[in-house]
């Protein structure tokens, strides 16, 4: 993990079980989780950092998708430099997006882990993606369903944040139960590599 003063950082997840070993190991003071999807991770943050004004950095820890042309494999760990949230939807012409101002959010990637971008929108997947669908997504490598919201917010406050994603599955049909075979096996290794560091 990067370097970080423990008391004025913040370590979140989206549910318990993406950060239940690291909160039973007792060396995080600030853990707390901050919900699934962007906006429900946003209020929570938007709430957390109103009431604990000493935090200046965020350590998020979750899982992603990879797009298949990233060729990042499943079981891989990445830590994101960037976040965006494009729907497909908008795309594929099925509905209009409302353009987000700006457009992305630089993170502070621990360049240790494989860096990417990703991709943050407010719905899952579930078309089989092969290549990109239009040019302007073929620098997004991950999804992720927090992140966006989580730097939208960190942002707001003038805090950093380093994300740790583990790749449980490539974005598609087959997504959801690829993660939900995946997500505990790799989010327990992701923290235990974590521990075994800090």
């Amino acid at each position: 993990m990067l370097p970080f003063n423990k008391n004025q950082t913040l370590v979140t997840g989206a549910f318990n079980g993406e950060i239940n070993l690291l909160s039973a190991s007792g060396k995080f003071p600030y853990l707390e989780v901050m919900g699934i999807g962007n906006l429900e991770a946003a209020v929570q943050l938007s709430d957390y950092l109103f009431k604990n004004r000493n935090i200046n950095h965020i350590v998020f820890f979750g899982s992603c998708g990879a797009y298949e042309w990233s060729e990042i494999p499943i079981g891989s760990f990445v830590s994101p430099s960037r976040v965006y949230t494009k729907e497909l939807s908008h795309v594929l012409k099925l509905a209009k997006q409302i353009p987000e101002s700006p457009e992305f959010y630089e993170l502070v990637p621990n360049k240790s882990f494989q860096t990417a971008k990703c991709n943050a929108p407010t719905t899952i997947t579930l078309t089989e993606l092969k290549q990109p669908p239009v040019d302007t997504w073929k620098n997004f490598e991950i999804e992720n369903l927090e992140l966006f919201g989580i730097a939208k917010v960190a942002s707001k406050f003038s805090v950093t944040v380093t994300a740790y994603l583990a790749v449980t599955n490539l974005v598609g049909p087959n997504g959801s139960s690829e993660w939900a075979k995946n997500w505990k096996t790799l989010s327990e290794s992701l923290q235990n590599k974590i521990l075994s560091v800090f």
